[in-house]
């Protein structure tokens, strides 16, 4: 089963939690305002998720979808639209495949629908439009009332990345939430549900490149179920991990083993990429963890409290009337935190025709101080982010700036966004195994390397086991190990291993030599580093 996550958004009391009422068959965590404040209130004040699931062969997915997944699941992400809770929405942008933007038809297009539409086009490549209350429309005006609105919201979309997309006409609530009962045009639901499978991509490729990453969890909510443990529902952003394997708290530096995992109430043994469940831990104190990254903390930098990070590839949001000046200082979305920055940026100053991996430092080249960023800059613009207290910088994630010191009614406070810039990787193989613990890999360093500033650094090979060629989920394990010498003078070197190697990879490696017999794959050799490019001795971090 594949499962996307929609993001429904919109301006406050555009009728979002009626629309994921409607098409929801289960309601989990904060679903359709549970919150008591929420109910009192009358409006959304937290992240609701609930779920609906479709056959593929009944709906237009993409070929690739349907060939490979009997059933898609929606989880649908309920965001909150009142102008105060944009750091709420922004939280759930962080892990959604489309964009569903709700727009009451009789009002068209307000303030938070436009942040909502900014956020999407940030963080979604995908959008549908429902246009929701058409119940409220005069009779015998009403298709021509659509038909105008319509026109109007596609003139307002002809200059966004969103210019083709879809839109859908619905009433979710005729006579209003407060209606003691009302009648649901199934046709409108059915005709929604496949503007929404024709809209979605397959993110299948994607998610795999993720799969091979180290295990990152973006929890938003966490609670206590006597009897059973720690609950802590949320979505998996990179990498996979199973019952019975260790989870950690990134600031408390606590490791807990999962003792089981959920996915809207159906027992699994394993997550991956994409995945919306719920993770139960034994023995931890929910007031730990509100909302936040958990993972796996011993072998990955993504969970490492930051005190700065660099964003590579930024982007002012057009929108945003004001300056955005070096040495100023904005609210940053990042992970699952928000957190007050000042800004330094600068760009490449390019001595050829030769383009680095824009998400990456090159150490060897220079790069110019930036007073303002514009929208007429289209190189590759970096900043700095100097941040009040650590957060969580997970690498390639999308880190969002917005001015929200002042609230204003009338205009954007979004203001720009870019990635974290990802570690350095060097990618080898292995060559040879000289004992369970000790092997000579090949490919990670030229033959003229600095040896002194990589003696030390931790890298690890990564085996995935070939049961069954066929599946997406083969399994992969990660043996880690530090780099303890170079071997000869073409750049090899020996890794020292934590852990014994596996029975099946040394029979494949069985010769007097050491080198591999048996035809497999090739073992790959990871080494992931940072540089900081304001260090005078050049020195790798890890």
């Amino acid at each position: 089963m594949l499962n996307i996550n929609v993001g429904v958004l919109g301006h406050v009391d555009s009728g979002k939690t009626s629309l994921a009422k409607v098409l929801s068959t289960i309601a989990s965590t904060s679903a359709f305002d549970k919150n008591p404040q929420s109910k009192k209130r009358g409006i959304t004040l937290d992240l609701g998720f609930s779920s609906f699931t479709v056959d593929s062969a009944g709906y237009p997915f993409t070929p690739s979808i349907r060939e490979n997944f009997e059933k898609v699941q929606f989880t649908l992400v309920d965001c909150p639209g009142h102008g105060s809770l944009i750091k709420t929405v922004l939280c759930g942008s962080q892990i959604i495949d489309i964009v569903v933007l709700v727009i009451d038809v009789t009002k068209g297009f307000q303030t938070q629908t436009a942040e909502c539409l900014v956020i999407g086009e940030i963080a979604c490549e995908k959008m549908l439009v429902v246009l929701n209350k058409c119940d409220l429309l005069n009779e015998n005006q009403r298709d021509e009332s659509i038909q105008k609105m319509k026109k109007r919201i596609l003139k307002t979309l002809e200059n966004t990345i969103f210019k083709q997309s879809e839109i859908a006409e619905i009433s979710a609530a005729p006579g209003g939430v407060q209606a003691i009962q009302f009648v649901i045009c199934v046709t409108e639901v059915e005709n929604l549900i496949t503007l929404l499978a024709r809209s979605i991509h397959d993110p299948t490729e994607k998610r795999n490149k993720l799969k091979d990453m180290g295990f990152v969890f973006a929890v938003d909510h966490c609670f206590t179920i006597t009897g059973q443990g720690t609950i802590l529902t949320g979505t998996v952003l990179s990498g996979t991990t199973s019952v019975g394997q260790t989870i950690g708290l990134p600031y408390q530096r606590i490791q807990k083993k999962i003792k089981s995992i959920q996915r809207f109430r159906q027992p699994i043994q394993s997550i991956v990429p994409g995945d919306r469940a719920g993770i139960c831990v034994p023995q931890l104190d929910s007031n730990l963890l509100e909302r936040g990254l958990v993972g796996d903390i011993t072998s990955t930098d993504n969970l490492i409290p930051c005190y700065a990070c660099i964003l590579s590839n930024v982007k002012k949001v057009s929108y945003y009337k004001l300056s955005i000046k070096s040495q100023s200082r904005l609210h940053i979305f990042i992970g699952q935190e928000t957190v007050l920055s000042s800004l330094t940026f600068f760009t490449k100053i390019k001595l050829d025709n030769h383009l680095n991996n824009p998400c990456e430092f090159d150490k060897t080249i220079m790069y110019q101080y930036i007073d303002e960023i514009s929208n007429e800059i289209d190189n590759n613009v970096y900043v700095l982010l100097e941040f009040e207290h650590p957060v969580i910088c997970p690498m390639n994630g999308l880190a969002i700036g917005a001015k929200l010191d002042t609230y204003s009614i009338t205009s954007c406070r979004i203001a720009l966004y870019g990635h974290v810039c990802k570690s350095k990787t060097r990618r080898g193989q292995l060559e040879r195994i000289v004992n369970p613990r000790m092997c000579i890999v090949n490919g990670l360093f030229k033959r003229e390397t600095n040896w002194d500033i990589f003696i030390g650094l931790r890298a690890y090979l990564i085996i995935k086991s070939n049961e069954d060629s066929s599946s997406n989920d083969n399994h992969i394990q990660r043996i880690y190990g530090y780099i303890e010498s170079s071997f000869g003078q073409s750049g090899k070197c020996r890794l020292a291993l934590e852990n014994d190697l596996p029975d099946e990879i040394l029979a494949q490696y069985s010769s007097k030599a050491g080198r591999k017999q048996i035809s497999q794959p090739d073992i790959e050799v990871i080494l992931e580093f940072k540089k900081n490019i304001f260090d005078p001795q050049r020195r790798v971090i890890q």
